[in-house]
């Protein structure tokens, strides 16, 4: 970093150069910064043989005096954000485009106490169908942001943010919530309910105590704890945080279902096969791209559905959404599937219309 730090010195002599943090460096220089960046790079690169380093650089064009200085470096490093995957490309500016997705950003940051205050968070809820019969038999709860200003706002949208500036715990804790609500509401209406299924974050077991925080809130509603599936990301997982694998455990020994959501999304897999006793694998949706056309995608969801079997698991596929690959899936012995071909994520208002209308007919066995 000192040896970095004296070469950002050299390349911008004469400009006030400071490192932010970890290996992150601001420069305060004028606009023919391009020719300066590609110096820089090249002597990073030729730096050291055996170590390949390079740097990817955003920018933003300080427009005038009155600016937060604070505020112009997050712009320039947001710019850099957008290019950390491209390795050909080395720089970006800070544009019209990215201004409105800062803004956007910014405003998800401030306002989800707002959106959580004001109800305009709500859980949705997709089906899950048994392979056998297609009979409903479950829903996994995805959240939905209806905001004044924005309008409806999708997962894709907000999630990454609330995690990358630790607030998701806020909106995991009040979907957690609106979910009991709803299971508790059913239940005193006398509807036949089937078990939902909830996401967690892996902020969620640093941020606060999951397991108390979750247990307070089944016991307030008192809700059978058959009918909450706790949804874990491979990618959560990545680190085995002894932590994480104590709550799991917990959850479990407290009679919860254990899913691990996403398998075959990451690259660690097998270890959480290993490490980690769930009850249930979801196989991640990617492997269903181009299914018509790619036979190595039949064999590879086959064979995770026959180790899962083989380790005492179940298996629930999600992203199907055509009769040939329910089809293939009921052959191969998936239990539950899970698409666009059974329902898209809906409010609890239509999903309850949709059992009133026989669309969802729900199943005698839930579990």
């Amino acid at each position: 970093l000192k040896k970095i730090g004296d070469e950002v010195t050299k390349v911008f002599m004469g400009d006030l150069v400071a490192r932010q943090a970890d290996d992150h460096f601001v420069v305060l220089t004028d606009a023919y910064y391009l020719e300066k960046i590609h110096d820089l790079n090249e002597k990073l690169f030729n730096a050291d043989k055996e170590i390949l380093l390079g740097i990817y650089c955003g920018a933003y064009n300080v427009i005038n005096n009155l600016e937060d200085p604070r505020r112009c470096v997050d712009k320039a490093r947001y710019a850099s954000k957008t290019i950390r995957n491209n390795f050909d490309e080395l720089y970006a500016e800070y544009d019209k485009k990215m201004n409105e997705e800062y803004r956007k950003k910014q405003y998800i940051i401030n306002n989800i106490d707002n959106a959580i205050e004001n109800g305009w968070v709500k859980p949705y809820y997709q089906p899950l169908v048994w392979s056998e019969n297609y009979e409903f038999c479950g829903c996994e709860a995805l959240a939905r942001w209806f905001d004044p200003k924005y309008g409806q706002l999708f997962p894709s949208e907000f999630v990454d943010i609330l995690e990358d500036n630790k607030l998701i715990h806020k909106l995991d804790k009040y979907i957690f919530t609106e979910v009991c609500k709803d299971l508790r509401g059913a239940l005193d209406e006398g509807r036949k309910v089937v078990p939902i299924s909830i996401n967690f974050s892996r902020l969620d077991f640093e941020l606060m105590d999951a397991v108390g925080e979750f247990e307070k809130v089944v016991i307030q509603y008192n809700i059978p704890r058959e009918l909450i599936h706790i949804e874990i990301t491979e990618s959560a997982l990545v680190d085995s945080l002894k932590g994480i694998q104590s709550a799991i455990n917990t959850f479990k020994n407290k009679g919860y279902s254990i899913w691990l959501d996403d398998f075959g999304r990451g690259y660690s897999s097998l270890n959480v096969l290993k490490n980690y006793d769930f009850d249930v694998i979801k196989v991640d949706m990617n492997f269903l791209n181009n299914f018509e056309t790619n036979k190595k995608a039949r064999t590879i969801i086959y064979s995770i559905i026959r180790m899962a079997k083989d380790l005492d698991m179940v298996t629930v596929t999600e992203g199907v959404e055509t009769k040939e690959e329910a089809k293939f899936l009921k052959e191969a012995g998936c239990v539950r599937l899970q698409g666009y071909l059974f329902g898209k994520p809906i409010s609890k208002e239509e999903l309850f219309e949709r059992i009133r209308n026989g669309e969802l007919k729900i199943s005698d066995k839930i579990f």
